[in-house]
């Protein structure tokens, strides 16, 4: 098919996916329990004829298409939602209420359904194969696919995110790394309780506790490589049982976001041994644990340049932002690039009256970046197909 076809196919169905989009808005799912959201994308599959497979990694829905035999070139996209409450006022917002669609992943599966019906009618080299990815909010739906077998066969692997800070109409193309690595950090600071007016008694947890917010902060920026960033940020905190008692116990919960894979997974026994350090300086002792939670995603060259061309093919130069620097947020997508080569780029979402962050109740996305992801994946696909 010519692609100028297939450009005027892909905008004659534009109003479609935005219908659904705005269906599974209204109704978001949380990362595990997509049931719902999985029977529509499986309904719809099937019905433009996809080779559909239901329930891989929970609630994930798989589709290929086109030969068998030759393996496949891949695009996975995700389609939980948050436990945020709604504050759009749109006329589709969340009918759940806590729960919104404030990432994207509802624009993100109604791309995957755009292209699964475009390249249901191209006659290919290599099949396709779709994958709808839950929990990818809680870092986990990538690695239950690959353990049901989900890479076998793949190729390649393409995959998308909305992005706030670029216009709609525009992506944005990163080599390397795209996304950082993630951990989850957890200290239990154990003190000594006494009487809140004689604190010489006893080991003020909560007083070690923020020397070890603080001083693990000042770490990092003498003792680390600046060139190398790391961020850790603690999320919550618990301790402490009356106003006039000295704490005894405090636990940390926080994250670790770093771009270097190698210093990423020296991080746990460097935080042990300096949050340790702190604590003892108070009297405390401290008890850490880290657990590596997804690795960066790691743009293939080869693919990239794919997504780079195919994007300048269709959006023209001027609209292809080279991005300069990795983000700090985590993406599960990850995993997949531990199995098959693959890439990721970012989808602009911002319309005239800009676009909110992600993860904000106040999240509303021009919906006019579905077609314009449609369109540069197929043309991706049909190149990696060359």
């Amino acid at each position: 098919m010519e692609r100028d076809k297939l450009l005027k196919k892909i905008d004659s169905i534009k109003d479609e996916l935005i219908n659904m989009r705005r269906h599974i808005h209204a109704h978001p799912e949380l990362s595990g329990l997509e049931n719902q959201t999985a029977i529509l994308i499986s309904g719809y599959l099937k019905n433009i004829g996809g080779r559909v497979t239901e329930s891989v990694g929970k609630t994930g829905v798989v589709a290929d298409f086109g030969p068998k035999d030759k393996g496949f070139i891949g695009l996975r996209v995700d389609m939980d939602a948050l436990p945020i409450y709604e504050n759009t006022n749109l006329s589709f917002s969340s009918k759940i209420d806590g729960i919104m669609h404030a990432c994207g992943h509802d624009l993100h599966t109604c791309i995957g359904l755009g292209v699964a019906k475009i390249i249901k009618d191209l006659n290919l080299k290599f099949g396709t194969r779709i994958i709808f990815q839950p929990a990818e909010e809680i870092a986990s739906g990538a690695r239950w696919m690959i353990d049901d077998g989900v890479t076998i066969g793949l190729k390649q692997i393409l995959g998308v995110h909305v992005f706030p800070d670029l216009l709609v109409g525009t992506i944005g193309i990163k080599e390397g790394i795209l996304t950082a690595a993630a951990g989850e950090l957890k200290v239990e600071i154990l003190g000594k309780s006494a009487h809140g007016a004689r604190p010489h008694e006893g080991v003020d947890a909560i007083w070690a506790a923020s020397k070890v917010i603080s001083g693990i902060q000042e770490a990092i920026t003498r003792k680390l490589d600046p060139l190398d960033p790391v961020v850790v940020t603690f999320g919550k905190i618990n301790g402490g049982n009356a106003y006039n008692i000295l704490s005894e116990k405090v636990n940390l919960t926080g994250t670790i976001r770093c771009t270097n894979l190698k210093l990423f997974r020296d991080m746990g026994d460097w935080l042990n041994f300096n949050i340790s350090s702190i604590a003892r300086s108070c009297g405390a002792e401290a008890k850490v644990k880290f657990r590596e939670i997804v690795p960066p995603v790691n743009n293939d060259y080869v693919i990239n340049k794919v997504l780079r061309d195919s994007s300048i093919s269709i959006l023209g130069h001027e609209n292809v932002i080279e991005l300069q620097k990795p983000s700090l947020g985590a993406e599960d997508f990850a995993e997949f690039l531990n199995e098959v080569p693959g890439a990721m780029f970012r989808l602009g979402v911002s319309g005239e009256k800009g676009c909110a962050p992600l993860h904000s109740s106040k999240f509303d996305p021009d919906e006019r970046a579905i077609s314009v992801g449609v369109k540069v994946i197929t043309e991706s696909i049909v190149k990696l197909n060359n």
